[in-house]
Formats: C-alpha cells, sequence, structure tokens
C-alpha cells in the first residue's frame, strides 16, 4: 500500500475533485473524545432479516427485527454511520447508525462490484480489492458516504482486514502476492485518505489469521489445536502497539465488535461476549438470546 500513496497522487487529486470537497478529519474527536459507537447489526443475506442494538461492556440490548434488502455481502460501521454493499450487484445503501437504530438515507445501484474488503474507521471507509490491488476511501458520517480517494496499486492479497476508530491493520497469508516479511501492514485511515505506517514482521508461520478491532484496540484470531489463538494490541493514530498473545477461546465462525465490545458467533445460535479496550482483552461470558443464521455482524466504533 505504502508504494501507492506516491505514485497515485494524481489520481487522487482527480477523485478528490470529481466526488467534492472533502470535510476536514473529524475521527480523533468523534470516536476519542466521546463513548463510542455501541450499535451492531446482524444480517441474513438470503432473506434480508436485519436486527440491530448496542452491546456495551458485553451486554446485548435489542431494538427489535426488521428487514433490509436481500442480498449484501459487506458492512461497515462508523462512529455514527453504517453501510451495506452487495459485490456481485453493486448495490449499496448508508444510513445512520446510532443507539441501535439504523435509519436508511441513501441507497445505490452503481457502485463498483467486486470488492473484497470493506471495514470503516471512526469518520472514513476503504474499498479493496484484493487480486488487483485497487481501493477506494471516503468519508463515512451523519448517514452519508462521499467518496475522496481511489488508489490503482495497493499490495495485491490483503485477505483481513479491521479499523479502529482511526488505524487500520492489513494480512494476508503466506503464499500470497505480497512478500512473507511484509504480510502486515497499518496505518492511519481518517478523513477518508489512508497513509501507510509500518510492519508488524510476523513472518509467514506466525500469519495472524482473521482480524477485528474495536475503537482503540484491535483483535487477530486463527485456528490453533483445535481452538481460536488470540492476540490483540493497542490501535489509535496510525500505530499497533503492544501486540501479542491473550490465550485461547472455543472455535467461533464469526467476531463483530463495537467500540469497546466483542461478540464470538457461531451459525447455530450459540454467542459469547468480551471487552477490548486499550488492548486489554476481559471475557464477558456467553450470550442467550441470539438467533441462528445470521451471516453478517457489523458494528461501529
Amino acid at each position: 500500500m505504502r508504494k501507492s500513496l506516491v505514485a497515485t497522487l494524481a489520481a487522487a487529486v482527480v477523485a478528490v475533485l470529481s466526488a467534492g470537497p472533502a470535510t476536514p478529519a473529524s475521527a480523533s474527536v468523534s470516536c476519542f473524545g466521546s463513548g463510542g459507537n455501541a450499535s451492531i447489526l446482524f444480517y441474513r443475506v438470503d432473506s434480508g432479516s436485519a436486527v440491530t442494538g448496542t452491546l456495551s461492556g458485553g451486554d446485548w440490548e435489542s431494538n427489535g427485527e426488521f428487514h433490509l434488502p436481500r442480498g449484501y455481502t459487506h458492512a461497515a460501521a462508523s462512529h455514527d454511520s453504517l453501510l451495506l454493499y452487495n459485490k456481485i450487484t453493486g448495490a449499496a445503501e448508508v444510513g445512520t447508525f446510532s443507539y441501535g437504530e439504523y435509519a436508511r438515507t441513501r441507497t445505490y445501484a452503481d457502485f463498483p462490484k467486486g470488492w473484497t474488503q470493506v471495514e470503516a474507521s471512526g469518520d472514513s471507509v476503504i474499498f479493496y480489492n484484493a487480486p488487483t490491488g485497487r481501493a477506494v476511501t471516503g468519508t463515512l458520517r451523519d448517514g452519508k458516504y462521499q467518496q475522496v480517494h481511489t488508489y490503482d496499486n495497493f499490495n495485491k492479497g490483503w485477505v483481513a482486514m479491521a479499523v479502529s476508530c482511526d488505524t487500520l491493520l492489513a494480512e494476508a497469508r503466506p503464499g500470497s502476492a505480497t512478500f512473507s516479511w511484509d504480510g502486515s501492514e497499518y496505518g492511519k485511515l481518517e478523513g477518508g485518505a489512508y497513509s501507510h505506517t509500518s510492519s508488524l514482521f510476523l513472518g509467514e508461520e506466525k500469519h495472524l489469521g482473521q482480524l477485528t478491532a474495536t475503537r482503540d484496540s484491535v483483535l487477530s484470531w486463527a485456528k490453533a489445536e483445535g481452538k481460536l489463538a488470540l492476540r490483540a494490541g493497542e490501535a489509535a493514530n496510525g500505530w499497533i502497539s503492544q501486540f501479542g498473545g491473550v490465550g485461547t477461546v472455543p472455535l467461533w465462525e464469526k467476531v463483530g465488535r463495537t467500540a469497546d465490545s466483542l461478540i464470538f458467533y457461531n451459525s447455530d445460535g450459540t454467542a459469547s461476549t468480551a471487552t477490548l479496550v486499550d488492548g486489554d482483552y476481559k471475557n464477558v461470558g456467553p450470550l442467550d438470546g441470539i438467533s441462528p443464521g445470521w451471516t453478517l455482524i457489523e458494528g461501529g466504533v
């Protein structure tokens, strides 16, 4: 990714002009200067069924079920907004997302197809295509999406991404298009733009697995001897710090986030919660009353 930021400066300027003026960055104020976004969405791709609510301190409270269009493959939630996207058709929608309530503000029928990763920080969102290395960043706030930058030569092969209030961590698998010594990358995603900071240099035998981030922290989870091995660290101001092992948990299919909490979920409806604040992971315990079959779980920061 870092090579692209200079090489595509001209393209980025064109994108800014075509998208309109960008609002100054505000993620540090909106995320770190407040209690964060505890809102979370559960969604089923086949039926469009959805449930929203809040997950704070590991405690879940539902606001009830409703229906969205079927087929959404990705969801990204910022400090106050939610974006839903269908990589097959290019359909998308955006709306406000606060206090466990989602309210649609706009629908789209012509987003580019094929994005493999869609992730949001406190005020921004990134769309990324692993096979091509192409990416788009923009702002996501006040229930609105505004494209800011386009990148044509990010590193290829990032298969996992997570973003805290302002810090993005991306990871490749061993044997992918990126170098083994550069199998991860992190930097700042704020104000609708991404800037590279550094890499974790874990080596091929120590790849991160999947990634999830809360407001100020990041969690990696990977299968190890019949369990999930967890690593956690702080993720703020474009830096990942004090990243290391925090233990193991049973196997889970999905891990969702809000500003301070994590939810571990299996498609049979079993679930458990934890908190992750300042890089400190704490298990809360099993969570009852979660329906089976959710395909997307996405919370804000």
